[in-house]
């Protein structure tokens, strides 16, 4: 089997804010500094002794992590047909590689907070001559290190009444269908930028405590942000979300395509509609306060086939597909 590793690394603790240009200087840093450490992963050759050229972007991903597969077939006559890749619940969508062309096939996979630690697979399958062929590909999971927050809050959206409950209870099928129908081939191009210039000041991952209460691990990450302050698309997509929601507020979620959704929470006004098509860069809305909030700020999410992940993570780990 012949399996490449390509690493970067970004410290994204929970010690302190981080601006825009800082995040983009530690990123390229991180992808210096590591680029001459060793890796490596443990790998199970497909049944039949047949195998695909496999490169993973890190021999280790942190709990909230993104992953990077590369299937290479260049030195193949063409790539498998009706090539699949599962990591416990998620079906991996695979596209051509930006840079690369159609004979790099890239798959992008979430690790889960709630991932146990240690070496794990991922399962690769695929069709040649008739026949069904699979392949394992390890690499480890860490756990990542979180800390924790007290915030006070409206008590309504710690302990909702029996309308609310009904309401959160609608919108939480909504948000199911939208991630789980998403569209099929990548809609981005260029990469993902940050959606607001300001500095993080709510890390991804960490436990809140809400009026004294334990109600959850941050999913994404906050930005500091006044009212009224433009908030831009990540990247290009299509928006499949554009309303009140009851925790998030006026929320927006975009379509990026190959599993990837971004959502921009809190606003305090919206500026697109469901089924826009929408460019990177473009204003979605303003930031604000809506929704359980303690002040004016964004929330920026990512989802990735369902899995919520470190958004900075993200960005970083999917810069690396921007080079040949």
């Amino acid at each position: 089997m012949n399996i490449t590793i390509w690493t970067s690394s970004l410290s994204t603790r929970n010690g302190g804010a981080l601006s825009a240009a800082g995040l983009l200087l530690v990123c390229w840093l991180g992808v210096i500094a590591t680029a001459v450490a060793a890796a490596s992963v443990y790998a199970q050759p497909a049944a039949g002794g047949n195998h695909l050229d496999v490169t993973l972007s890190a021999p280790e991903v942190e709990t909230g992590g993104t992953l990077v597969v590369q299937i290479d077939c260049r030195r193949a006559k063409a790539c498998p047909h009706d090539l699949r890749l599962s990591f416990y619940d998620q079906a991996i969508t695979f596209f051509p590689h930006p840079a690369k062309g159609t004979a790099v096939q890239v798959g992008l996979v979430g690790i889960p907070l709630t991932a146990p630690p240690g070496k794990t697979p991922l399962s690769l399958a695929w069709d040649t001559g008739g026949h069904r062929l699979t392949q394992k590909v390890f690499f480890e999971i860490r756990s990542g290190v979180y800390g924790e927050e007290s915030l006070k809050v409206d008590p309504r959206h710690v302990r909702p009444g029996p309308q609310d409950l009904e309401r959160i209870r609608r919108e939480q099928e909504e948000l199911k269908r939208i991630y789980a129908s998403g569209s099929r081939p990548m809609l981005w191009q260029g990469g993902f930028q940050l959606p607001v210039p300001g500095e993080v000041n709510g890390p991804f991952g960490t436990r809140r405590v809400f009026n004294g209460e334990l109600q959850s691990h941050h999913t994404g990450v906050d930005f500091r942000a006044q009212t009224g302050e433009p908030v831009q698309a990540a990247s290009s997509g299509v928006v499949r979300l554009s309303k009140d929601l009851f925790y998030s507020g006026n929320a927006v979620i975009i379509d990026h395509g190959a599993g990837v959704f971004t959502s921009y929470s809190h606003l305090s006004q919206i500026n697109v509609k469901v089924g826009q098509k929408i460019e990177k860069g473009q204003s979605v809305g303003l930031a604000g306060a809506t929704g359980r909030a303690t002040g004016p700020h964004l929330h920026w999410g990512v989802k990735l086939n369902s899995i919520n992940v470190n958004p900075l993570s993200f960005v970083r780990t999917t810069e690396l597909l921007g080079g040949a």
